[in-house]
């Protein structure tokens, strides 16, 4: 008996649970908050359905969260290795924030210095790739992203504590969802917008997110995962590697650039030249030829006598879809009356187009290309071209609003 009494309190001390870090999310915000640097690994995958294409990203960062670099303006400083896999193919691309400057060794092996504001790139920390920025989390960086985490008319925020046991770690879990406003123009039944985040005790740290958003309007969204990896926090040996990081000998500096040159598509006059290298109005359309969605050859000389509509889009650009019910509406219209619209995409496959048009029952008439003729030089989308019946350039123009369809709809119906 003795001995029973003796190893009875053992045996319920081993059956016990761990007790939790956190009683709730301000615990978890000040937990994380003591951190002040860490060095970590984001694991990111996306997939688009609509489009039938995947990503993957492995992003590598050493954080600081203060630093004392006697020229800076901003607190944080990073280095960071982003490489971006897809379909087999990956590039990697290195980057570091120390004082005012940002210095980029692409992928290309070339390498920039450039003055930067952090807060003034699109996720506040001065990561210059979206999604690369995404791996060093707000929640981490910016203390008032916690008191933005609560239920309005727009969104509902649902927090869960998930206990510690033997076996799992504790947890936080926040789930937003987007409320839509059925008022709005752009509502869809089908539309929706979920983020999921899971918090990690001891130290609060994120371990996972996950975006699924989808635009019932365009019939197109995503699915991403981010998982961290965090290898080490609050470690002098990374605010050191940070300050002591060169750029390899094997970056180049880049090529100079003639200043009469400079800007390419980033020129201020860049839709005009885009525009204006076009096939000329009145010209007559430069011949091009694809296949179907069912494979048969067709082109735009065997549709000469007709009036044609041709759309250069791809899946994934929003303009793009936001006008092919439209323009399956045209088809619909004014084919009868010798209209044909005329979808050219060189982007996609021939059945991942398919699919995205029956999902969303639309018709429209493509023409399947490897790459546009040199003729048609498109560097924006949608880019649409109206061809006569006698085979010469009416209009053409780039992009699609809310006042291009009517415009589109007069132009046919004058020219039919």
């Amino acid at each position: 008996m003795n001995r029973i009494l003796l190893f009875a309190p053992l045996a319920l001390l081993a059956c016990s649970q761990p007790e939790p870090v956190f009683s709730d999310a301000n615990d978890v915000r000040d937990a994380i908050m003591q951190i002040e640097n860490a060095q970590f690994q984001a694991h990111m995958t996306n997939s688009v359905e609509a489009s039938d294409s995947q990503w993957k990203r492995e992003v590598s960062m050493q954080w600081v969260r203060n630093h004392a670099a006697q020229d800076s303006t901003y607190d944080m400083a990073w280095t960071l290795e982003d490489t971006f896999i897809e379909e087999g193919d990956s590039s990697i691309w290195l980057s570091r924030l120390w004082g005012n400057e940002l210095t980029d060794i692409r992928s290309d092996s070339t390498k920039s210095i450039d003055p930067v504001d952090p807060r003034k790139q699109r996720n506040g920390n001065g990561v210059g790739n979206y999604y690369a920025s995404l791996a060093l989390s707000k929640p981490l960086t910016d203390s008032t992203w916690w008191a933005e985490q609560v239920s309005d008319s727009l969104v509902d925020v649902v927090w869960e504590h998930v206990l510690p046991t033997r076996s799992s770690p504790e947890q936080f879990m926040l789930t937003r969802t987007s409320i839509p406003d059925s008022a709005s123009q752009d509502f869809h039944p089908g539309s929706y917008d979920v983020q999921k985040w899971v918090f990690q005790a001891p130290d609060g740290l994120p371990v996972r997110r996950e975006l699924s958003w989808y635009r019932g309007d365009m019939g197109y969204g995503s699915d991403m995962t981010i998982e961290w990896t965090w290898e080490d926090v609050n470690q002098p040996a990374i605010v050191n590697a940070i300050a002591d990081w060169t750029a390899p000998s094997w970056a180049k500096e880049p090529k100079p650039v003639d200043p009469a040159v400079a800007g390419g598509g980033g020129s201020e006059n860049w839709f005009e030249e885009a525009l204006a290298s076009l096939p000329a109005i009145g010209a007559e359309a430069p011949a091009m030829a694809g296949l179907n969605l069912d494979g048969e050859a067709v082109s735009l000389e065997a549709l000469q006598g007709q009036l044609v509509y041709l759309d250069f889009w791809y899946i994934g650009c929003g303009p793009c879809m936001r006008a092919m019910p439209h323009l399956a509406g045209m088809q619909e219209e004014f084919g009868p009356e010798g209209f044909t619209v005329m979808g050219v995409n060189h982007h996609q496959k021939a059945k991942t187009v398919q699919r995205y048009l029956d999902g969303r029952e639309l018709n429209v008439p493509q023409m399947m290309l490897d790459s546009l003729p040199a003729e048609y030089p498109v560097v924006a989308y949608p880019t649409w071209c109206l061809v006569g019946r006698d085979g010469r350039i009416i209009d053409r123009n780039i992009g699609y609003s809310e006042d291009t369809g009517a415009f589109l709809d007069s132009l046919v119906s004058a020219n039919l």
